[in-house]
């Protein structure tokens, strides 16, 4: 049984996984954690312990900064996936403390894509 050491909430962001096997996956994730993401997926599944990247953009100080993090699948089905994240750096972590900090805010969340990368 799966254990959070953070509670999650509904953001959404999209965002581009990158797993060995199958290349680059084009996802937009369901909620967020200090700890992890639930990513939808759509028709791709990724294996449960398998070691991904997952690349998406923050609204930070008045920009868009592109932000990657190594992360492990929790678990995967119906075109989800629950990753926890492996070793956040401090600026991704105060990123993404924002960004939970303010996840009612329009003005966080950040639709680009990574289509193309």
């Amino acid at each position: 049984m799966e254990h959070r050491y953070t509670l999650r909430k509904p953001v959404t962001l999209d965002i581009v996984i990158t797993y060995q096997a199958l290349g680059l996956v084009q996802g937009r994730t369901m909620n967020i954690s200090l700890g992890g993401m639930l990513i939808e997926t759509g028709c791709v599944e990724l294996p449960v312990n398998a070691l991904v990247k997952a690349s998406f953009y923050l609204h930070e100080k008045g920009e868009y900064k592109p932000c990657s993090v190594d992360a492990m699948v929790m678990h995967s089905a119906s075109g989800q996936a629950g990753v926890m994240f492996n070793d956040l750096n401090d600026n991704l972590h105060a990123g993404l403390q924002m960004l939970l900090n303010n996840s009612h805010d329009n003005a966080m969340l950040d639709h680009r894509s990574f289509a193309g990368v």
